[in-house]
């Protein structure tokens, strides 16, 4: 346990934070135009070797590590406190398409009315770059750092984190950490931050139907079978009228909410539902969901999405054809105890069973779940010093909705993992127009060096039971 800063340190180490805001906004602007999408290995490359290169910047001892099929692993370590913290993270962005969706292109950023615009602005660069902030700002107005922080910097998070623990595995004590911090953290539209332990796991897979040899002239579709007919009829048994899964044995496996987190969900602000209504222009939520209810099935229900569905011609000049294959995308957001292998299962078993043997499954990504209890230490401290700097009391949550490669790297070790940031509801990651607050990527770097003089004063940090 270590002596933590006063409150006069960090007025200083606020003021530095401060003083450093435009400096720190225009890096991000040259990171955010690194087009880093998945596929795209040239770019993946040039956002690995400029994380690399700042990390080195800031003093960080850095190691590149690589797997084949897989962009690379980067891994900076800084400071030599006793305790280490593993912040996790990605320089990989979803897809910008489609592109006639942005205001102003997604690799062009944009400064305007006090936001950051561009593909990763949240959703990772925006929210690592804070934390690396943060711990320059605490070592030029605090002192040393009291704790290590390990940024794992991986560009495969938006396709699933396939490889992370092949690279994990080639250096095995990078998962050794008293704790973990999630990639990103948030607050809702009125500035409370919010803050959960985990994050749900993911089944990402394909659905091919053929039915014919090749795409046929429409005029025999009287008499030959459609290949996106059959697929949208299997696809109709997947979901009840109200649009909720109906795939028995979705919930293999899954572990049932305990009473504490339960409490956790009752207590819980319901305002986060106002803002996602507000925010999709929703009137209801599917099924009457609301309240609790909503927030119950948002973290401990099992998901069921349709990505895409693409078959025949879908340009804008008609093709009169019938078409021989059909393609549906889908992805299922699982909880802790959930194997992404008997979740296939049970999807092969729907089509089966229902007259669909004839449609092949293609899997595309799986991953576990991770959750860490709510009333953790590691939890309930990253809540306090969001608290202190928003100026209002934080909410706790189980879990979030989406998914993180958390169970890679803690799940060996049982590792307590947090989320820690500033991120809005209307930052529109993963969507057109992605964006973040100038001023958040301040408060998401005092928050930071707070947390790490925290947890390094913590008289122990138990690992998750």
């Amino acid at each position: 346990m270590t002596a933590s800063a006063d409150s006069a340190a960090f007025a200083a180490f606020d003021a530095l934070v401060a003083s450093r805001l435009a400096e720190w906004t225009a890096e991000l602007v040259e990171y955010l135009a690194i087009p880093s999408e998945g596929g795209d290995d040239a770019s993946l490359r040039a956002a690995a070797d400029w994380t690399a290169a700042r990390l080195r910047r800031a003093g960080a001892t850095v190691d590149v590590v690589e797997v084949p099929g897989a962009p690379p692993l980067v891994v900076g370590e800084l400071g030599d406190g006793p305790r280490v913290i593993n912040a996790v993270q990605h320089y990989d962005v979803q897809p910008a398409a489609p592109l006639e969706l942005w205001t102003t292109p997604p690799y062009q950023p944009d400064v305007r009315d006090g936001r950051v615009w561009a593909r990763g602005a949240t959703d990772n660069k925006g929210e690592f770059l804070p934390r690396l902030w943060a711990l320059e700002a605490y070592r030029d107005a605090i002192g040393p750092l009291p704790c290590r922080v390990r940024f794992l910097v991986e560009g495969q998070e938006e396709t699933g984190s396939g490889a992370l623990d092949a690279l994990l595995d080639l250096r095995p004590h990078w998962r050794v950490a008293d704790a973990a911090l999630i990639e990103g953290g948030g607050l809702d539209l009125a500035g409370r931050p919010g803050v959960v332990g985990g994050g749900k796991g993911i089944v990402v897979f394909e659905l091919l139907c053929h039915t014919l040899a090749h795409d046929a002239h429409s005029s025999l579709s009287v008499v030959l079978p459609n290949a996106g007919h059959r697929l949208i009829a299997a696809l109709a048994t997947f979901w009840d009228a109200e649009g909720r899964p109906a795939i028995h044995g979705l919930d293999a496996g899954k572990r049932p909410p305990t009473p504490a987190q339960l409490a956790v969900i009752a207590g819980m602000d319901m305002a986060e539902l106002d803002d996602i209504r507000a925010d999709w222009d929703v009137p209801v939520f599917l099924g009457g969901l609301d309240g609790a209810a909503a927030q119950e099935a948002l973290t401990f229900e099992t998901t069921l999405n349709l990505q895409g569905l693409w078959a025949g011609h879908t340009e804008t000049t008609p093709k009169t054809v019938t078409p021989a294959e059909a393609h549906a995308r889908l992805d299922i957001r699982i909880v802790p105890d959930q194997d992404p292998d008997e979740i296939l299962a049970a999807v092969r078993r729907h089509l089966d069973t229902r007259g669909f043997a004839d449609i092949t499954i293609i899997p595309r990504e799986g991953e576990r779940a991770w959750w860490t209890p709510p009333d953790h230490i590691v939890v309930t401290t990253a809540a306090a010093v969001s608290a202190d700097v928003a100026g209002m009391t934080a909410s706790i949550g189980v879990s979030m909705a989406g998914t993180v490669p958390m169970w890679q790297v803690c799940g060996r070790d049982r590792v307590p993992a947090t989320t820690l940031g500033a991120g809005r509801a209307d930052c529109r990651a993963h969507a057109p127009d992605e964006n973040i607050r100038i001023d958040d990527l301040a408060a998401a770097a005092r928050m930071m060096g707070r947390f790490v003089d925290a947890l390094a004063r913590l008289p122990e940090v138990p690992r998750v039971p």
